[in-house]
């Protein structure tokens, strides 16, 4: 079961480092630099959706994990909105690129917890 955890920390690192590249990027972004980025969010989504349908054929997910799974999720699409308004040559208001330079470390918590509660605390 670390594989998962591995796996998704790598995910997360890729992220991450995508993101401060495009960080760094002149606008307009380059389309390879957010194709990229986008592609191993997408991936990271299936990878943690899958993980959770697995866990939960094997044993029904408790009422707090639901909510965490929940809350992960709400954070995650949080996380892909303000992503998507920044990818834009529209100027956005400062609240929207706050939110994406900070949400992202709530959902890596989130998500490292949720794991933990579905793999290791039953």
């Amino acid at each position: 079961m670390v594989i998962e955890y591995i796996s998704a920390g790598l995910f997360f690192l890729f992220i991450f480092l995508s993101g401060f590249w495009l960080n760094r990027a002149a606008r307009p972004y380059s389309t390879l630099i957010i194709t990229i980025h986008k592609l191993i969010a997408l991936g990271l989504g299936i990878f943690l959706g899958w993980t959770v349908y697995q866990t939960h054929q094997a044993a029904p997910l408790t009422g707090t994990q639901v909510v965490l799974v929940a809350a992960t999720i709400l954070l995650f699409a949080v996380n892909v909105a303000t992503g998507s308004l920044l990818s834009t040559n529209k100027a956005m208001p400062g609240a929207v690129s706050f939110l994406n330079k900070w949400i992202p470390y709530l959902t890596v918590i989130a998500t490292a917890t949720i794991l933990y509660l579905l793999l290791y605390a039953n």
